[in-house]
C-alpha cells in the first residue's frame, strides 16, 4: 500500500532537509556535503506509517541517497546508528513516542509550526549573509 504524501509531508521534508544543511552542510550520516537541501532525502527512523512519530523532528534526518538506502536495508545498523544521533534518553523518547495511539497528530498545527521554522531559517540565513558581506 502506498502512503499518500500531503501538504504537511512536503513543508515537513523541506524543514528537515534544509535542517541538515544548516547543521552539517549535507548528510547528516556520512557528512558529504551537499551545494543544495533538494540533494537530500528525509530519511525517517520508524516509517512515515507510523502517525504518532511521522512528524517528529527526532525521528526524521536529511540523507543522501546511498546512506538512506544503506540504512533502510540494515535495520540493526539505523537502529545503533539513531541511538547515537539521539542519545540514549532522547531515543527511548522517541520509541515511547512512537507507541502513542491519541491523541492524533494535528496537522494543522504541525504546518503552521513547520512553516515558522522555515521562514526562521530564511531569516537566519539571511542574517548571516548580511553579516558575511559586511565582513
Amino acid at each position: 500500500m502506498k502512503i499518500r504524501i500531503d501538504p504537511l509531508d512536503k513543508i515537513f521534508s523541506e524543514y528537515i532537509r534544509k535542517r541538515a544543511i544548516q547543521l552539517v552542510g549535507g548528510c547528516e550520516v556520512c557528512q558529504a556535503g551537499k551545494e543544495s537541501w533538494k540533494n537530500l532525502q528525509c530519511c525517517h527512523f520508524n516509517g512515515r506509517g507510523m502517525k504518532s512519530v511521522r512528524w517528529d523532528e527526532d525521528n526524521a534526518i536529511g540523507a543522501c541517497f546511498s546512506c538512506h538506502q544503506r540504512l533502510d536495508s540494515f535495520p540493526m545498523e539505523k537502529v545503533e546508528w539513531w541511538r547515537k544521533h539521539l542519545g540514549q534518553e532522547a531515543f527511548d523518547m522517541l520509541e515511547g513516542r512512537k507507541r502513542q495511539m491519541f491523541p492524533k497528530p494535528d496537522k494543522a498545527a504541525l504546518t503552521l509550526y513547520y512553516q515558522a521554522k522555515l521562514r526562521g531559517m530564511v531569516q537566519n540565513v539571511t542574517k548571516l549573509g548580511d553579516v558575511n558581506a559586511k565582513q
